[in-house]
């Protein structure tokens, strides 16, 4: 026999849509899997959140004065843009620039 997770509709989604908390964050809190919380969330007829980011264009300017003029890491890039690393670094591809091992190497 399944076990019902510990915790009213009305909690749940007041968890998950006015305070923001993941399914991964929660299922962690109530001690099950994300999947399982995915699975009472629709339960309780709550539209859940997409797992992926809204696709941005990457910002070829601003990604070059900040990677190559001022010379800033990926890290700080990242968090002023208020993006992932690998997002930043995936930008640095689109916009053709070097990564710097690269450039070290070639000397420049």
């Amino acid at each position: 026999m399944k076990k019902r997770l510990p915790i009213s509709c009305g909690e749940l989604q007041r968890l998950y849509l006015e305070e923001g908390l993941s399914m991964a964050v929660l299922a962690r809190q109530l001690g099950c899997s994300a999947p399982t919380v995915g699975r009472r969330l629709r339960e309780c007829g709550v539209t859940t959140r997409s797992g992926r980011f809204e696709r941005r264009e990457a910002p070829c300017a601003v990604l070059t004065r900040l990677y190559l003029e001022e010379g800033l890491p990926l890290r700080v890039i990242a968090e002023r843009l208020g993006v992932s690393v690998g997002t930043v670094n995936n930008w640095r591809r689109a916009c053709g620039l070097p990564g710097r091992r690269a450039a070290r190497q070639r000397g420049e």
